[in-house]
Parts: structure tokens; sequence; C-alpha cells
């Protein structure tokens, strides 16, 4: 690429945006399914209807997505894209419930595995239809990059960005609007929180070249190729910006105008919006689609240092590494009450370091499995294998068995059942706590199993 003269405006911050641009791999993909509107997010939560109603707790394979399919069709819900075959139907479905439900997190599928709804699924589906957009704004919100649900080749140079929040903080910065190719061209390069000040700097720049100069630099930008897709930057990105900005703007307070700017049309709401998240901000890299479900499906966690704090916890192996996360991240903005929670968790991680090196103070010749065992409703503490070959699934309190813990357990036992080779009716579960109140025992004997105290043990802990 030839150089910019020198006597171009601002010729060294171009000349770092065009390199920047050159060797970017990656932008601000979303699924090119349907543009998000009211009317496409009625038409999800009767999608999950018919799937909850219908269709919860069958394994997705060929056989259900063929049954679903008909059923929506049958409800008028879904139109095949073709007549003439079963395959092109059932591609077209896929393609709803693996990109769009999947990158809304309201959903998790995957072959041979239980279909889960996920809370903001079930929030969805719950809501009035003029409450249904909130529910979207939520998850749209908390949507980052990196994720898990992306392919490698989407999301490989991404370090942690919210891009709506990032989106926001450009609008306030920039006038309460950018355009199509401003953003484009500038705001698609932002791959961490931290590029803030350096991609403002280009839009402020490119907005004080006059139009000729502009077309300088977009000719440039238009030459530069995605390596191994024999297409350029610009077009790739030009193609699917549509569906960026619908997705990325869907919230009330900015919208998408009739030439493709994006316009703050509520500054107040937007920045009373950034003030909740900003203050606390810290972006948490998951590993695996089960952890990253169990997070972005769950409407009540937030991209904070208490999720990211609570997940390098729970993906410690020793105690030694918890105490380190811990020092090393000491001070950062918590509240009493965020505060607490580390310290049981990090109580709780104790806890099961010292079982999972003596699993036979849990019950004689128990087996640990697996470790922090990820799943899309959350990870469980230890996975098991009993003398009997039996799962068994322990789930760790720092402090007394409340109630909640069986709602939990119950979940973690469900899903192994219907999940894991050999589980099937072969599974069952241990709480390790501090104490077990009589309401413990109630909880344990409204399971109306004969085998009660067998099917969830109690096991006090001492350590």
């Amino acid at each position: 690429m030839k150089a910019l003269d020198k006597s171009f405006p601002f010729r060294d911050i171009f000349t770092q945006f065009l390199k920047e641009y050159s060797e970017s791999a990656t932008y601000w993909y979303v699924p090119k399914w349907r543009v998000i509107d009211d009317k496409n997010i009625n038409e999800m939560a009767q999608i999950i209807r018919v799937i909850f109603n219908e269709f919860l707790g069958n394994v997705w394979n060929v056989e259900t997505q063929d049954k679903i399919l008909k059923r929506l069709i049958q409800s008028k819900i879904f139109s095949p894209y073709k007549k003439d075959g079963k395959k092109t139907d059932r591609s077209a479905l896929t393609r709803i419930c693996k990109k769009l439900l999947e990158t809304l997190g309201l959903l998790w599928v995957q072959n041979g595995k239980e279909i889960v709804i996920t809370d903001a699924g079930l929030d969805l589906l719950s809501a009035q239809r003029k409450e249904q957009r909130k529910v979207i704004e939520k998850q749209i919100i908390k949507y980052q990059y990196p994720n898990p649900s992306l392919k490698r080749s989407q999301a490989k140079d991404f370090l942690g960005i919210l891009p709506h929040i990032f989106l926001l903080q450009v609008l306030r910065k920039c006038g309460n609007r950018v355009t199509s190719v401003e953003y484009e061209l500038f705001i698609n390069l932002a791959k961490s929180q931290e590029d803030f000040n350096r991609i403002v700097k280009y839009i402020d720049s490119w907005r004080d070249i006059n139009e000729r100069e502009r077309q300088v630099i977009l000719k440039k930008a238009k030459q530069v190729i995605i390596p191994k897709k024999r297409q350029t930057r610009f077009k790739r990105i030009d193609q699917d910006a549509s569906y960026q900005k619908a997705f990325f703007a869907f919230p009330s307070y900015v919208k998408v105008d009739e030439e493709g700017k994006i316009v703050c049309i509520a500054p107040d709401k937007a920045n009373e919006q950034l003030s909740k998240l900003l203050t606390s901000l810290k972006i948490t890299k998951f590993k695996t689609l089960e952890d990253w479900f169990a997070y972005f499906g769950d409407p009540k966690k937030e991209p904070s240092w208490l999720t990211y704090l609570i997940s390098m916890i729970r993906d410690a192996s020793t105690v030694k590494e918890v105490k380190e996360v811990i020092k090393k991240h000491k001070g950062k903005l918590l509240t009493p009450e965020e505060n607490e929670i580390i310290k049981i968790a990090q109580v709780e991680k104790d806890i099961e370091t010292l079982y999972c090196s003596h699993p036979g103070k849990i019950e004689k010749g128990l087996v640990v499995k697996n470790r922090q065992f990820p799943t899309p409703i959350g990870r469980i503490d230890i996975l098991c294998k009993s003398q009997k070959d039996e799962y068994v699934v322990v789930e760790i309190k720092a402090d007394e068995a409340r109630d909640s813990v069986f709602g939990q357990i119950l979940r973690y036992i469900g899903w192994i059942h219907r999940n894991i080779e050999g589980a099937r009716d072969n599974v069952r579960g241990i709480i390790v706590a501090s104490k077990f109140p009589e309401t413990a025992y109630y909880s344990r004997i409204g399971l109306l199993k004969p085998d009660y105290e067998k099917f969830i043990q109690f096991h006090p802990y001492t350590i």
C-alpha cells in the first residue's frame, strides 16, 4: 500500500489507522439471520414456547429438529425457505436455534445433548409482549467478545470488549452520533475496552479532513484483503453492518436512522447505563461453551469484578492459587456484600481442594472424575463415581444448607442423568455444608422418594 503524502493532514494518525486496519483479522461479527426488531423477538418467544411446552428434555439431533420444525410450521410461527426437502428445512431451523437464539443466550443446544432453555430464555417466554424488548436489551448489553460461541477466526484477536457499551462510550464522546462509514472503518477495529481513546482519535481526525481526503483514506482501506477469504475487509464488514448495527443499537436509547447513522436519542438513559456498568466493569474470558451459557443465560450475572474473581477462584486448582488471585486483585471496587461472597467462594474452594485430594472423607470408595465440571446451567463442584459405579454430584456450601441448594443440586443431577452416558437413573447427590438445619431435612423428605436419604446425602465438613 502506497504511503500517504507527507503533507496529508494527520498523516501519522491515518498511517497508524491503515496499518491497524490492514493487520486486523476480526470485526464485530453477528449472525446474519434476521435484523433484530420487535416482531422477530416475539417470534423467538413463540419458538421457545413450543420447545418449552413440547420438547424440553429432548436430545438435540436430526429427529428432534424435524419434529420441532413440523410443530413450528403447524403453528404458523415458522415457514421453511424451500418446500422440496427436509434437509433444507432442517438447515433453516438450525440457523435459528444455533445462531440467533444462541447469540442472545436464550437457548443452548449441542448434538447429542439435552436442549436447555436458559433463565434469559425463560424470562422472554414469560414476558408480556411489550416487555420482551427489555429481556433482549439486557442480553445485548452484556454480550461480549471474545466468547466461546464464536469461531476461532471471528474471535482470535479480541482481548475483552462489550460492543454495546463501547459504542455508547464512543457516541457520548463523538456528539451522540456516528456515521455508517465511521462505524465500519473505525469502531469495527475495537478489540478491547482499552481501545476507546484510539478509536475516538481516528473518528475525530476523520471529521477534521475534507471529503476529498476522506476518499483517499477510504480507497486505501477498500484495497485491504482478508487473508484466505479473497474478499476485502471493507466489503465483508459493509455486508454485515446492517445486522451489527441493528443488534448493538437495539436498546431503546439508541437508533439507526434512515441514512445508516447510529444516533443516541436518549443521552441521559445511555449515561445511566454507562455509569452502572463502567464503575465495576471487568470482562471474564470464558473457556467453555457451558461456562459462557451459564453466565450469559443468567440475567442476574453481570460483567463485573465479582464475576471475574469468582471465575478465577473456580479455575484455580490449589489453595495457593486462590490466595494469589485474592492478593493480586485486593482493593478492587467491590461492595461489602460482594467481598463477603468472595470470602465464601474462597472457603468453598478450600473445602473443594481438601475433598478432591481425599474424596474418601465424604464417602468410602468415592473417586473424583471431574472438578468444577462445566454444564450450561452452572459448574458442578465435584463430579464423582461411587464404588457401585454411580455418578455422584457433590455440591459444596461454606455455610449451612439453605433451601436454594436443593434446587441447584437437583438441576445438576437432572442434567447428568440426561446427558452423560451411563448416568441415566444412575446418579445421586451429596451436599457438603457446615450444618444442616431442620428445613434441609424436610426439603430432602419432600423429594417423595423412598430412598431420599441415599439419593441426596448430607455431609458436614470440618477444615
